[in-house]
């Protein structure tokens, strides 16, 4: 059988996706990605998730689903943290599980290395595991991971915007989707309104931010949330801030809370929280963002 791999354009696939092909693809193994996220894809994974699934799990079910005519093995990561000090929510270490149970996959067909930044060797096991599963050495693995490591923090470090006069804040698996908070960067562009992300903070300058809410933020993504917010808080350039998130995320829910109470308040910029589930409708999106940068023109004239 033809090997190829198949990963879902969901999750972490928007901080590490560059990562992933390249790792695969030095290897000459053939890579498909999934499309951009539609409606469909959306309804799909709703149909196949528990209804306690937060909405970018249930995006990572309909994104895998396309890939399993056409791919001979997903590329599912389980991912417990990338920084030795906060953890990832639950679903990144239950992923491959849940993939598996809901497609009753047999366990060949998933590529799962164990990624865990607490853990010397975990990184040379994680890299065994990818490459044994294609039929590739240890050995190979490792040169085709520093290859696909230095093309992706060059594609890292060209990224980045100067000048930028709104904060949009959230996940990078939320802002970085078409049909998430791809649409809320969409809406402000096309009223010419430069924005920032956490993208656009250096690693090192986030984490440091996060670490003042330490030990009140225990979760990776919510501690990156809470640097980048504190950050962009006290820019001078930043003219308002818009906090992103979707319905269902446990953590958020919690965070978000703590953030505008202790942060987004106290900095006296406007600021709009914009929650999303797979009903949002775009006309109620367009209109709360409108509203919100009208009244930081408004501000911004007195």
């Amino acid at each position: 059988m033809t090997i190829s791999v198949g990963i879902p354009r969901a999750l972490l696939f928007h901080e590490f996706g560059e990562l992933w092909q390249g790792f695969f693809t030095n290897l000459g193994i053939p890579v498909s990605v999934s499309a951009a996220t539609t409606k469909t894809v959306l309804d799909r994974g709703a149909s196949l998730a528990v209804d306690e699934s937060c909405l970018p799990l249930k995006l990572y079910l309909g994104h895998a689903e396309s890939l399993l005519g056409c791919s001979s093995h997903l590329f599912v990561p389980r991912i417990a943290c990338y920084h030795r000090d906060y953890y990832l929510c639950a679903k990144f270490a239950g992923l491959p599980d849940i993939v598996r149970n809901t497609f009753g996959l047999s366990a060949d067909r998933l590529i799962v290395p164990d990624v865990d930044g607490r853990r010397p060797l975990c990184g040379i096991n994680a890299v065994r595991t990818a490459a044994g599963a294609v039929g590739r050495s240890t050995f190979a693995g490792l040169a085709s991971l520093r290859r696909a490591l230095a093309a992706w923090r060059a594609q890292s470090r060209a990224d980045g915007t100067a000048g930028a006069k709104v904060a949009v804040i959230g996940h990078s698996y939320i802002l970085h989707d078409p049909l998430l908070g791809g649409e809320i960067l969409a809406l402000l562009a096309g009223r010419n309104v430069a924005t920032a992300t956490p993208d656009d903070i250096p690693a090192g300058e986030l984490y440091a931010e996060a670490k003042k809410f330490a030990p009140a933020v225990h979760w990776q993504l919510s501690a990156k949330l809470a640097g980048a917010t504190r950050h962009f808080a006290l820019r001078p350039d930043i003219a308002g801030l818009v906090l992103v998130s979707c319905f269902g995320c446990g953590p958020d829910s919690l965070v978000n809370e703590y953030l505008e109470q202790r942060v987004l308040k106290a900095c006296g910029k406007p600021y709009v929280i914009i929650s999303l589930d797979e009903h949002t409708g775009r006309a109620g999106v367009a209109t709360r963002v409108e509203a919100f940068w009208d009244l930081v023109e408004w501000r911004r004239r007195l």
